[in-house]
This record gives structure tokens, C-alpha cells and sequence, in this order.
């Protein structure tokens, strides 16, 4: 055996002392270390399993919500709604539901009713720009045009989904047309006419045939 193999062998032997030495002297440190990863490892299982039994029963309770509102029973489909909101506000289930108990009172002309509850929900991130809209849709209701026109901008600004982006502009650009600002709505409707990809696009191009017609009859 070489000088070398021998030198080697012995920082090999140093070493595997040392760690042992290290372990027996910190052994009741690694016992508890090992406990705590495990009981975090079970913590987190039991978080999970809380999570997913939290999402099914709010899931059912806003379908039990879903299927009182589709047979046009509102008293009973807004209760079970407040039902959802109040127990898991925040969560994607309770995001569905402000915006259908939202909806709910803009279908009955309670556009102050359903906007606040738009202000007082919390909704979930791929909700914001419904969210937006239907702030829009509850704006216009009581004739604020030009409000709910920015509430519309700024629902398409929240989305990449081009169609719902391209509706979205649509109607801010009707409402801001109702609140007499043609500019604006001048704007918008150029936009969607010039993007031959947009399924607004016909009806933009209308859209300015009208105004400019009413700017020359003027």
C-alpha cells in the first residue's frame, strides 16, 4: 500500500470518527429533529386532507345554491348563497357565490343591493374580472355610464382570454356611448374594427358607421 493510500485511509478514519463522535454527542438533538420533520410531514398531510374536505362541502353547498337559483326559486337560492359566503368567503366557492348573489338581486333591479355585495366579497384570483363586470353591469343599471364604462376597462385589463377581453371593451365602449362620451367609445369601437381577429369586429364597425353619422348629421 502507497504512502498516499495510507494517508488517505487514515483522514477516512478520522473523518467517520468524528462524525460519530458528533452524533453520539448531539444523538437527543437528532431525535428531535427527526420528530419534528415527521410531525410537520403529518401536520401537513392533515392540513390537506382539512383542505380538500373544506373545498367538497362548499362545492355542494353552492351547487344545492346553483340548483335553487336555475329553478327560479331566489329567496331560497339567495339564502343558500349568504350560507357559502359567510363560511368560506374568499375560497373559489365563496368567489361563485357573491357573484351569483350579485347577479341574483341585479336580475330583481336591486343594482345597490348587488353591488354591495361585489364591495363586500372577496373575489378569487381567475374571478377578479367577472368580479369588475358585474360591478359594471350593477353601474349601469342605475345609469352611472361612465362609471361602469371603467369598471368594464378595468375587467378586460384583469383577463388574457382575448374573447372575454374583446366583450369587455365592448361594453365599456356602449357605456361610455350612453354617458355621451363618443370619443371615448370612438376609441374602443376603432380598436375591435381594426382586429379582424376579434369577434367584435362586425359589430364595431357599426358601431362607428353610427357615430359618424351622427357627428355629420349634426
Amino acid at each position: 500500500m502507497s504512502k498516499t493510500e495510507v494517508a488517505t485511509g487514515a483522514a477516512f478514519d478520522d473523518r467517520a470518527e468524528s462524525a460519530m463522535d458528533w452524533a453520539r454527542a448531539n444523538g437527543k438533538y437528532l431525535t428531535i429533529a427527526a420528530a419534528v420533520v415527521a410531525l410537520l410531514a403529518a401536520g401537513w398531510v392533515v392540513v390537506r386532507q382539512y383542505q380538500s374536505r373544506q373545498a367538497s362541502a362548499a362545492e355542494n353547498q353552492l351547487n344545492r345554491a346553483r340548483q335553487s337559483y336555475a329553478q327560479g326559486n331566489l329567496p331560497l337560492a339567495q339564502t343558500d348563497l349568504r350560507r357559502v359566503i359567510a363560511r368560506f368567503g374568499g375560497s373559489p366557492a365563496g368567489s361563485q357565490a357573491t357573484m351569483l348573489l350579485a347577479q341574483a338581486y341585479l336580475e330583481q333591479g336591486k343594482a345597490d343591493s348587488g353591488l354591495k355585495v361585489l364591495s363586500d366579497g372577496k373575489a378569487a384570483k381567475q374571478d377578479r374580472a367577472a368580479f369588475e363586470a358585474l360591478k359594471g353591469a350593477g353601474l349601469e343599471q342605475k345609469k352611472e355610464y361612465a362609471q361602469a364604462a371603467e369598471r368594464y376597462r378595468a375587467a378586460a385589463g384583469l383577463t388574457d382570454v382575448k374573447i372575454s377581453k374583446d366583450r369587455f371593451m365592448a361594453d365599456a365602449a356602449r357605456a361610455f356611448g350612453s354617458a355621451g362620451n363618443k370619443t371615448e367609445a370612438a376609441k374602443i369601437w376603432d380598436a375591435l374594427a381594426k382586429d379582424e381577429t376579434s369577434a367584435f369586429a362586425a359589430e364595431a364597425r357599426v358601431r362607428l358607421g353610427e357615430l359618424t353619422a351622427t357627428a355629420v348629421s349634426r
